[in-house]
């Protein structure tokens, strides 16, 4: 079941890129399977809301994928709130990048840990 992937990732993403805390929440059903949407962060209630497809059983890609939306939500959760704002309404290419670029990073670590859970 991924909520273990959602776990290990968290805790990949917590040990090697701190500055990134977590949310007070995650909330892995609030976005439905059919939606396009992967990922939303919502400021006020701190929760972190993931499409229900994360749920199931991760290839490696699909795996990949949810790491990748989980940092781009935490960049979203530690920008100022008037960014998070603007970033709600028009596209945001400079945080697709970076959380593309630290996932990368970070992959094998969560490979790795994903392969010994």
């Amino acid at each position: 079941m991924s909520l273990r992937d959602i776990e290990l990732a968290m805790a990949t993403i917590a040990a090697r890129l701190p500055h990134l805390s977590p949310p007070r929440r995650i909330d892995a059903v609030r976005i439905g399977e059919a939606s396009r949407t992967l990922g939303q962060y919502r400021w006020l209630s701190d929760t972190l809301c993931l499409n229900g497809r994360y749920l199931a059983k991760l290839d490696q890609a699909r795996a990949l994928e949810l790491l990748d939306t989980l940092i781009h939500e935490l960049l979203h959760r530690h920008s100022p709130p008037w960014r998070q704002l603007r970033d709600t309404f028009r596209r945001h290419p400079d945080v697709y990048a970076e959380a593309a670029r630290l996932a990368r990073l970070l992959a094998p670590h969560f490979l790795a840990r994903r392969e010994a859970a």
